[in-house]
Parts: structure tokens; C-alpha cells; sequence
């Protein structure tokens, strides 16, 4: 079976499933950000892993993606099974800057902080 995780861009406000790596189907949300690479295919800048249970906003919705990116930025990912005692990780701007100040040690904080304008 293959798994696929979901790899998102925030300048084209799109997401991809993909494998975790292109040379193997297996691979999870613990590798290293070095490993979990795939370009846009609208853009060709590197995606950003964002993890299985991650749902995209419509591309419109620019508040919701910049909530997703700023997660991202602070190491967020949406993986783990959901069973867990931590908050829901928010959809608005407002709520997640909030939530970023109050939860250092939120279950799905799995990556170090990021910059996604200086990510390549």
C-alpha cells in the first residue's frame, strides 16, 4: 500500500499528495526536511510538507492559507493518528498566531521553525 503524505504551496495556494520520497513509496513524517522534497508543478518552487491529515483550504481563501504557512513556518505538521490531548490546530490568522505563542509543545510540533521565503 501506498502511502501518500500532503505537500503544499503556498505562493500557488496548492496541495499535492505525494510519496514521501520519489525513490521509495514508503517514508513518513519523521525524516528529515532535506529528505521530503517535491517541486510545484505550477511554479516549480520546492513544496512544503505538511503531513497526512492536512486538508487545503479552496485557493481562494487566502486566511486560511496563510494559517497553514504560518504553522508551517513555526514546525507544525498535521500527522499522528488525532488522538491526542493538545488543541486543534486553527484555520484563521488571528487564532494561530495565538496558538503558536501558547503551545511550544504541541504534539504535532515536529520540525524546527522555517522561513518559507528563504526555503528552497
Amino acid at each position: 500500500m501506498e502511502l501518500l503524505h500532503k505537500f503544499a504551496c503556498f505562493d500557488c495556494r496548492v496541495a499535492f499528495k505525494r510519496r514521501a520520497t520519489e525513490e521509495s513509496n514508503m517514508g513518513n513524517a519523521w525524516q528529515t526536511d532535506s529528505e521530503l522534497v517535491h517541486n510545484c508543478p505550477n511554479c516549480g518552487r520546492r513544496m512544503a510538507f505538511l503531513g497526512r491529515n492536512f486538508r487545503a483550504p479552496k485557493q481562494p481563501n487566502k486566511n486560511k492559507w496563510h494559517s497553514a504557512r504560518l504553522l508551517w513556518e513555526a514546525g507544525f505538521r498535521y500527522c499522528g493518528s488525532g488522538y491526542h490531548s493538545d488543541p486543534v490546530l486553527p484555520e484563521s490568522k488571528v487564532e494561530t498566531i495565538e496558538f503558536i505563542k501558547n503551545n511550544p509543545c504541541h504534539t504535532q510540533k515536529i520540525a524546527s521553525n522555517s522561513c518559507w521565503e528563504k526555503y528552497t
